[in-house]
């Protein structure tokens, strides 16, 4: 196995990553509550509470929503900032270990393609106000060392992964495609699910797939990482049983979304299943759970370089799969574990469940 390295850290570093997590920690558990409160107690000023617009100007009255708003853009600022400090200080070493890969008894593979280039809609912007955006040298470790404090250790075991993985119905599934797939958090379930399957874990970022590779060898995984385009995968027709998704559909537009669609329609044998992952549309959000998860989740995307989101919570994603050619379509409601829940034990804002949607290759 391949251990993830000892990145040395002096105590003044680790006191600035564990002061400045530690805020974000607070981001997601006090200023949550504290805008879901002010919200109780003012909607009733609202003529349309489902109107996003509406929501907003009423939410943008209140410090808590102000000050949250404000602080979550910089908070995440400052621990990328914390992070490339300590990385760069040692980045000789850190890219000589990223490099150093597909080495005898390893148990899975990396493939790149020195070729491949970033796609269009990515050049310009930084996803999540991650610098250099998911291809930056140090996007791997940027994204895995941010995640923990940002979901308050909530996914530390790979929960949402586990989520959707779950969610596939049962099979003998032979090779399971996982599009969009970072540094290989919603890959790995895959693994010990169907552990006679082959598990291919795609994204188009080399950077992301160098720390997932060590990743997945560092805990026992073997997974094949291959660096191509979800839209134009290149692998023949019908290569596939289960092609899936976490979190890959709202960081991408509209025409680009119906193609991975189809896209991961050609790759699937005929019984095959695609399934992704995302948050509620807009739509059940607002009818089902709060009008305010609607406006936080657009507002967040509007501020934090999530440009597609607003997009994609606004799309009917079963009619986006039959489109696709998928049949026997469903929405599914998961299970969530970053709800958030009031001090008297009531839905705030962030409570509701995670989206699957699922559907089969005819």
């Amino acid at each position: 196995m391949t251990a993830i390295p000892d990145i040395q850290r002096s105590r003044a570093e680790q006191a600035r990553l564990d002061f400045v997590g530690g805020l974000m920690a607070f981001n997601s558990t006090g200023f949550g509550p504290a805008m879901g409160a002010w919200y109780r107690e003012n909607e009733n000023r609202l003529q349309d509470p489902s109107d996003i617009r509406e929501v907003g100007g009423l939410m943008e009255q209140g410090n808590a929503y102000r000050f949250g708003a404000f602080f979550e853009r910089h908070n995440h600022a400052q621990m990328f900032r914390a992070i490339l400090d300590i990385l760069e200080r040692q980045g000789e070493d850190v890219r000589a270990w990223l490099d150093d890969f597909n080495g005898a008894g390893a148990l899975g593979c990396l493939e790149l393609d020195p070729e491949l280039e970033t796609p269009r809609y990515y050049r310009k912007i930084e996803i999540h106000t991650q610098p250099g955006n998911y291809h930056a040298e140090f996007a791997g470790f940027l994204y895995h060392w941010m995640i923990s404090p940002f979901l308050v250790g909530r996914d530390d075991g790979d929960e949402m992964g586990w989520n959707l993985a779950r969610a596939v119905p049962g099979g003998d599934y032979r090779r399971i495609l996982d599009l969009g797939c970072g540094v290989g958090k919603s890959t790995f379930p895959y693994c010990e699910l169907h552990p006679d399957a082959e598990v291919v874990g795609l994204d188009y970022s080399a950077s992301m797939l160098k720390y997932g590779h060590k990743l997945a060898e560092s805990r026992g995984h073997k997974v094949h990482f291959t660096q191509r385009l979800a839209e134009d995968t290149g692998y023949p027709d019908g290569s596939f049983d289960v092609v899936s998704a976490v979190w890959l559909f709202h960081e991408l537009p509209g025409k680009v979304r119906a193609q991975v669609v189809r896209e991961a329609h050609r790759l699937l044998r005929p019984g095959g299943v695609f399934a992704i992952m995302e948050s509620p549309p807009f739509k059940v959000l607002q009818e089902e759970y709060s009008p305010l998860s609607a406006f936080l989740l657009d507002s967040t995307g509007r501020r934090m370089e999530d440009p597609f989101l607003p997009g994609f919570l606004a799309e009917d994603r079963v009619r986006m799969f039959e489109e696709g050619g998928f049949s026997e379509v469903r929405d599914v409601p998961l299970p969530n574990e970053l709800t958030g829940w009031g001090f008297g034990g009531e839905y705030f804002f962030g409570a509701y469940p995670w989206w699957a949607t699922i559907g089969v290759r005819p």
